[in-house]
């Protein structure tokens, strides 16, 4: 089965953002989920009206959403390599398979 032009179109994005290395692309995947985690746990805080506007409960919340941030990070870099090597693996198996 040939490379579909979804692949493809991973195969140039992933290249592109893996060039900086893993630390760089976990930095600032880290950065963009923090103010996203940190802005939807002040939106619940808010919306519940759970009286939580304190030095602790923010910075507590700010703790979770940082670990959060990490995690995915990392996940999303740990799914996006395998789905890579797949999509390589698939294509030398072909290549090999036609030779």
């Amino acid at each position: 089965m040939p490379i579909s032009t979804e692949e493809r179109r991973f195969i140039r994005n992933w290249e592109e953002q893996r060039k900086g290395g893993k630390a760089t692309f976990v930095a600032i995947y880290t950065f963009g989920y923090f103010i996203i985690l940190f802005m939807m746990g002040v939106a619940v805080g808010l919306f519940s009206g759970l009286r939580f506007i304190s030095i602790p409960l923010i910075s507590g919340l700010a703790a979770v959403a940082l670990v959060g941030a990490v995690v995915l990070s990392f996940w999303q870099w740990q799914r996006h390599q395998k789905k890579f090597a797949r999509i390589i693996q698939r294509e030398i198996a072909e290549g090999d398979q036609q030779a």
